[in-house]
């Protein structure tokens, strides 16, 4: 679906991309540094573009780098961190499959589009390697 290409004109849906609650798992914390230090993943070369703009933080969240070349939906926080960025995701279910792998139980990955349909959708992992999907959904009664 949607690999971050930011700056270029080609076709593409234009979305924010929110890393929420993705927590590196302990036993995952070596495999995914190894990840971020070469830029690469073995057999998934869809992802190595979002891995250029991630980094974990200090308190072992995936988080994005704050970007240098436009506007981020989020200012960054004292270690030069957000948890969003603005861009086309051509790849997102790929980075999503990757990330079911090492994110403990809760992680999310949230899109929004900053198109005229503002759709929103994502992916929930549970901390075993599965992820399901997410959508927005009406809950509750009426007010």
């Amino acid at each position: 679906m949607n690999t971050f290409v930011q700056g270029e004109n080609s076709m593409g849906y234009e979305s924010s991309l929110h890393l929420v609650d993705i927590r590196i798992k302990e036993e995952s914390l070596p495999i995914v540094n190894e990840a971020l230090a070469r830029k690469k993943v073995p057999g998934s070369e869809p992802v190595e573009p979002f891995l250029k703009r991630v980094v974990i933080d200090s308190s072992g969240f995936l988080c994005f780098k704050a970007g240098k070349r436009g506007p981020d939906p989020y200012e960054p926080d004292d270690e030069g961190t957000v948890c969003a960025l603005y861009g086309k995701w051509y790849e997102d279910e790929e980075i999503a499959s990757w990330l079911k792998l090492h994110s403990e139980e809760g992680g999310r990955i949230i899109l929004h589009s900053i198109e005229s349909d503002r759709a929103a959708w994502g992916w929930e992992f549970n901390g075993k390697g599965n992820m399901r999907e997410l959508q927005l959904c009406a809950v509750g009664k009426w007010v």
